[in-house]
Parts: C-alpha cells; structure tokens; sequence
C-alpha cells in the first residue's frame, strides 16, 4: 500500500508537471486552454480560472492533460480563432508541444541540484583489498588508499566513485586517480575495461577493487513485495543468525552467501522477537547469475564510523553545473540503455512497468527525502526522454509530424498522420504490454 501512495504521488507531480510545461508555453503564445486537469475520469473538484482555464482535480490520479483550444475538436467561435493552437504558427506548435518534456528535464536539474545542495552522505572511498594481476594492481593501487578524484574530479564517497566509474567505463578509456595515503596525494593511471550497463553491479570486482566497508549487522530493513524474501516469510527486523549451519557474522557474509546461491534452498536461522525460527530461502538469479532475495540491511541498526563518513555537497551555485551535468548523464544513459535494447546489446528484462516503478518509489521513501528527489529525478528524466521519441501519439511523434511539414511548406495529409497516430499508439500498447510482462516476471520469480 505504501509503495502503491507514492507511486501515485511520484506519477501526479512528474505528469502535472510535464503538462505544467505544455500549459505555461501555451499560455505565453497566446492559445486558449479549455482545461487543465489533474488525473482522469470524474470531476472531484474545479475552479474556474480568471485567464477562462477550467482547473480540475480528478477522481482518478494517475497523470494528468491539458486541452487546448482546437478546430480540429469541435466548432470555434469566429472571435476566438486566433487563440487555436491548430491555427499557431509552426514555431509556436514546435514550442508548445517541447515545452512538456523540457518541463521534466528542468525539474530534474532542480531536484538534483536540491539535492547537492542538502548534501548526499557516503562511505570514503577507501580500498580494503586489490585483486592480483587486476587492472587495479597494474595500476598500483593499493589496501589502505583513499581514491579522492577522478581525472581531476572529487569523489569524497564510494558512491560518487561509482558513478564517475561507471560513466568512463563505457567507453573503456585510461583515466588518472588521484589517491591518499598519509597524506601523500598521487596520480595513478587506470585502464578500464569496457563495461556495458548490464555490467554495473560487477564494476569493482572487475577492476580487482574491493572497497572498505563497515560490518553491518545482519538484521533485515525493507522487504520487496513477492520476493523471494517474502515468500520466505522473512519480515523487517528479523536478525539472520545462521545459513546452512555457517554463522552469520555481517551483512556482507549474509550478501555473499546469498549471490553464490542463485536457484538453490538455503536452511536458516533468524531471531525474531527474542525467539529462533527456522526457514528456508530460496535466492532468484539474476540476468548475471547472481542470487537476489529481495532484501535491505536495516540501516539505523547500526552506525558508520565517524573516520569513515563524508559527504557530497556543494554550494548553490557550485551545485547547478553539477546538477546540469547529472540530468545530461542519466540522459545519455537512458538513452544508450533504450539503443542497447533495441541492437540487443543490453538486456529487454531491464525495462520496468509500473509496478517496478511503484516498487522503487516505496522503496525510495522508505530511504528518506534524498532518495525519493532521486528517485524522482530519474522518472523524470526518463518521462521527458520517452516523450520525446519520434513515436506518433507521443510529444516526439508531433514534432516528427512538424518536421515533415517545415521541409515540405505544408503539413502532412489528414490520413497519413491519422495512419501515423495508430501505428504510434499500437507501438506504445505494445511497449506497456512488454514492461508489465517484465513485472509479472520479477513478482513471479
């Protein structure tokens, strides 16, 4: 249920302000807009504006449009034909419907530059142990580093670390860390192996990096509806004491018995309110064979040690080409990931429908305020981004359709964009089908 709440509630504000977008450019050229309603089906609430917009809350929450004053949808009054948007100019038109997807876009710079600004905690990147004959150990590195930049950019957490990693890695390059060690700061070249998305959860294994960490008791956080944990009758707060008879000692001993037991029952031991129960687990496998529960650490079970916790933080005005560049990161990722499942180089069981969707709003939530602008900001991202796809039906498909008609002088004939309109919406159904298919996939296991 909780999932199910923000999920809503993520869904209605990115929509409100994808349509917000379409709204407010509308507005600045002039079109009449009949009504602007949030969510869909029967009227809950409205109010009629003073500039003739209906506002209207609907009883249905799940998005949201924004009508607009059209010949093509009904009779209009002489006086009124000039604030159509059929009769705009093109470059209205262009503006108009980009303004959407922009919308999304901004507020993603927006979200990521609140974020930055309130700062993001971490664990210092510091390495615990470095694989022999690794691209690590040609590189040098060594147990006991801290890894502060990355070609000349700051990666105070593990996380940033990540993220600069993973973003070079596609291409493969030679990069240059700077590390610490007493003090003594060195440049050290690295080469990467060339790693596709699919390959991220894998990226400091194959670097021969393993990265510092503090021993995290094993007592479980957030469940994942129809998990593998779940089915197991596994429950937040439970304390795993032992896996076929092995003494759990950390977290990460729970983790790694957990991905070397993909498809295989697991006997355990848990403390539950003060008394043992046994139960057995049985780990999925994912696209890489690695075994998945479906499980989170409790993090306010335990507390990182003060030497080992920073944070990623910049001033206001520091944090808006950072938050910028963010937006154009996930972006480029998007897209690249959409390509890779098109060629397929990257893996179609990666697209989510909306219960993968509602699933990681829950969970993101449950992380706290930071999480969940993340969270948002990538939905976002990703909803200007699909928007924008020359798909007829979708904002992408309108400014296709423009295209046609700056090159030829005139607009495409009535029947082709009609033929266009259902081919685009077969398309998207198509791609709703394949997502939630995906969904029912994952819940099943």
């Amino acid at each position: 249920m909780q999932s199910l709440i923000f999920f809503i509630i993520a869904l209605s504000l990115l929509v409100v302000i994808h349509e917000f977008g379409h709204y407010w450019v509308a507005r600045r050229c002039g079109v009449k807009v009949l009504r602007f309603s949030v969510g869909f089906g029967q009227k809950l609430w409205s109010k009629q504006l003073k500039n003739g917009t209906e506002f209207v809350i609907a009883a249905l929450p799940l998005g949201g449009y924004v009508k607009m004053l059209d010949e093509r949808e009904g009779p209009v009054a002489d006086a009124d034909l000039n604030q159509t948007f059929n009769r705009q100019s093109l470059r209205n038109r262009v503006a108009i419907v980009s303004a959407g997807p922009i919308a999304n876009l901004l507020f993603a710079v927006f979200a990521y530059w609140a974020i930055l600004v309130m700062g993001v905690p971490g664990i210092k990147p510091i390495i615990a142990e470095v694989t022999t004959d690794s691209p690590a150990s040609q590189a040098e590195l060594y147990s006991g580093e801290t890894i502060i930049a990355v070609n000349g950019k700051a990666t105070p957490t593990v996380n940033s670390l990540f993220q600069q990693l993973l973003k070079l890695a596609q291409d493969g390059e030679t990069i240059t860390l700077t590390t610490q060690s007493t003090d003594v700061e060195t440049n050290k070249q690295l080469t990467l192996p060339r790693l596709g998305l699919d390959d991220a959860g894998s990226l400091f294994s194959q670097l021969g990096i393993k990265m510092q960490q503090p021993d995290m008791p094993p007592v479980l956080g957030n469940i994942v509806a129809d998990s593998p944990a779940e089915q197991a009758g596994l429950l937040a707060g439970d304390e795993l004491i032992s896996a076929d008879g092995e003494r759990l000692s950390s977290w990460q001993s729970w983790v790694s018995l957990i991905q070397r037991h993909a498809d295989q029952p697991i006997a355990i031991e848990i403390l539950r309110n003060g008394q043992m129960q046994s139960l057995t687990i049985t780990p999925t496998a994912d696209e890489n064979g690695v075994g998945r529960i479906g499980a989170a650490v409790n993090t306010e079970a335990f507390e990182i040690p003060a030497e080992w916790q920073a944070e990623l933080r910049y001033g206001p005005f520091a944090a808006v080409p950072q938050a910028v560049i963010q937006t154009w990161q996930f972006s480029v990722t998007t897209l690249s990931g959409l390509w890779g499942m098109l060629v397929g180089t990257v893996s179609s069981d990666n697209l989510g429908g909306p219960i993968a969707i509602a699933q990681f709003a829950g969970d993101s939530a449950q992380q706290g305020l930071i999480a969940f602008m993340s969270f948002l900001a990538m939905i976002s991202i990703s909803l200007g981004i699909l928007n924008l796809l020359p798909v007829p039906v979708l904002d992408g498909g309108h400014l296709l359709m423009y295209f046609f008609e700056w090159v030829r002088g005139k607009p495409l004939p009535e029947s082709v964009q009609i033929q266009a309109q259902k081919i685009g919406l077969f398309l998207i159904l198509l791609l709703m089908v394949f997502a939630f298919t995906n969904d029912i996939a994952r819940l099943i296991g």
